[in-house]
């Protein structure tokens, strides 16, 4: 019986986002994902895992924004050949993620406040939510909110 690699050396057959808690499982998670190399030699090794250590303490990430930036790479057909390459991606992928999740919010405001406007009778309240834009609309939108509430 041929055994994979990953049995061998204790590890899972596929890590999940959720299972990356440390700097190993990350470099595992990246190399599945990715299909890069690890680092050969021992001092190669520990010098990627003092450096990200290192980065993620400076730039104060997390691994959910490294798993992000893996993903981000992979979805994105980016060029990434090398695990310290990853790390170059961490912000881009954060601004991207936050503009997708930014784009959501306010589809979702304007669907609730044409929501609004369908059921309220008040025509200072129509006014109000029909004329306002950017944040002035989420805080009447939140004013009719608690006020109707």
């Amino acid at each position: 019986m041929v055994r994979s690699v990953s049995y061998v050396s204790g590890m899972p057959d596929r890590l999940r986002p959720e299972d990356v808690t440390t700097v190993p499982k990350f470099t595992e998670y990246a190399r599945q994902e990715l299909g890069l190399s690890y680092p050969v030699g021992k001092g190669r090794r520990n010098g990627w895992m003092k450096y990200c250590k290192e980065e993620m303490s400076t730039q104060s990430w997390t691994f959910l924004q490294l798993i992000t930036a893996v993903d981000y790479i992979k979805d994105g057909g980016r060029s990434c050949r090398t695990l310290y390459g990853i790390l170059h991606y961490v912000d881009e992928a954060g601004e991207v993620n936050a503009r997708v999740s930014k784009d959501l919010e306010d589809d979702n405001l304007q669907v609730n406040v044409a929501d609004a406007l369908n059921v309220e009778q008040d025509e200072s309240w129509r006014r109000k939510l029909a004329l306002a834009q950017g944040q002035a609309l989420a805080m009447v939108y939140e004013q009719w909110r608690v006020e109707r509430a």
